[in-house]
C-alpha cells in the first residue's frame, strides 16, 4: 500500500472538499444502473452506503427495490430527503447484523482508518450479506507513479493483496474481484514527463511530471465540460506542453486499457461477504 505522509489532522479533512467536489458526480444513471447489478440477488434488502454524498445512489437503489440507508462525513444537499446519517461513520449507532449489502464506491482512499472501516462493516454486514466497494489499485502498472490520484484527499491506495488482508483480518472472504473501468476509470498519466525529466533530474514532484491539460479538469468530467475545457487548456497551456500532454494521453490510455487485459487495472471492485465463495478475478 501507499498513504499520504504527513496525513491530515480530522479537523481538517472536511476542508479538502469544496463546494464544487459533487457537482459532476450527480445523475450518473448508467453508472448506478452498473452498481446496482453487483448487489445481491434478493428482494427488499436493507443496504448501508458509505460516503453516499447526496444520496443519488440509494436513491437509485431504492426504485428496484433495497431499503436504503446512507452515511456521509460531509453535509452535503439532500432534495429527496433520504435516510441520510451524518458524522464519523466510526462512532455512529448502527445495528449489528442487519445489512444485506454495504456498499462504499471509492471512499475507503479517503478515510484515515481503513482497518477500522473494515472492521465495522464486517459487525454491521448480515451474515449472508454482501460488501461491495471500489478502491485505487496501486499495483496497476505505473499508477505507483501517477499525478491523477486525488492527493491529499485519497489518503491510502490500496492493492488486491492489501485488500484480501484487511478483508481477511475481519472474517470476510472475497467472492469476485474486478479489474475493469464498469464503475471508475483509471488513467496513469503523467509518465511521459517523468521519462524525459523526473528521473533525469531527480525530480518527481506531481506539479513538474502531471499532464497538464487533464490538472485543468481538477473535479470536473469531460461529460459537459469539454468545450470549457478546451478552451482553457488553449489559453493556459503552451504549444510544447500540448503537445507532451496529447501523447501522454494517448500512452494512459493504451497502458490502462493493456492493464484490463493482464488483470491488473487501476480500480478494483470487489465483492465480499462472510459466507465462503470461490473467488473470481474479473
Amino acid at each position: 500500500m501507499a498513504f499520504v505522509n504527513p496525513m491530515p489532522s480530522i479537523e481538517s479533512i472536511p476542508l479538502l472538499y469544496p463546494l464544487d467536489y459533487l457537482k459532476d458526480k450527480r445523475d450518473l444513471t448508467s453508472m448506478y444502473s452498473r452498481m446496482v447489478r453487483l448487489l445481491p440477488k434478493i428482494s427488499g434488502g436493507r443496504l448501508l452506503d458509505l460516503g453516499c454524498g447526496q444520496g443519488d445512489f440509494i436513491s437509485f437503489a431504492s426504485k428496484t427495490g433495497w431499503t436504503v440507508q446512507g452515511v456521509d462525513l460531509m453535509a452535503w444537499d439532500n432534495p429527496l430527503n433520504l435516510p441520510i446519517k451524518i458524522g464519523d461513520f466510526l462512532q455512529m449507532d448502527l445495528p449489528v447484523e442487519n445489512y444485506d449489502a454495504i456498499t462504499a464506491w471509492a471512499v475507503l482512499e479517503h478515510v484515515r482508518s481503513p482497518s477500522a472501516f473494515f472492521e465495522k462493516v464486517s459487525k454491521l454486514l448480515a451474515r449472508d450479506g454482501d460488501f461491495i466497494f471500489a478502491v485505487p489499485n496501486f499495483k496497476a502498472p505505473g499508477m505507483s507513479h501517477t499525478c491523477t490520484e486525488d492527493i491529499p484527499r485519497h489518503l491510502w491506495l490500496f492493492t488486491p493483496r492489501a485488500v484480501s488482508n484487511y478483508l481477511q483480518k475481519f472474517g470476510l472472504q472475497i467472492h469476485s474481484i474486478r479489474h475493469d473501468d464498469a464503475i471508475y476509470t483509471a488513467y496513469p498519466f503523467g509518465l511521459l514527463r517523468l521519462a524525459l525529466f523526473g528521473l533525469w533530474k531527480g525530480d518527481t514532484h506531481c506539479s513538474r511530471y502531471e499532464n497538464k491539460s487533464v490538472a485543468l479538469l481538477r473535479n470536473r468530467q469531460i461529460k459537459g465540460n469539454l468545450r470549457e475545457w478546451l478552451s482553457e487548456i488553449l489559453r493556459s497551456v503552451g504549444p510544447l506542453d500540448l503537445a507532451l500532454d496529447a501523447v501522454d494521453l494517448a500512452l494512459g490510455v493504451a497502458l490502462a486499457k493493456f492493464s484490463k487485459l493482464i488483470k491488473n487495472y487501476g480500480v478494483i471492485t470487489v465483492v465480499a461477504g462472510k459466507e465462503g465463495k470461490k473467488k473470481a478475478i474479473l
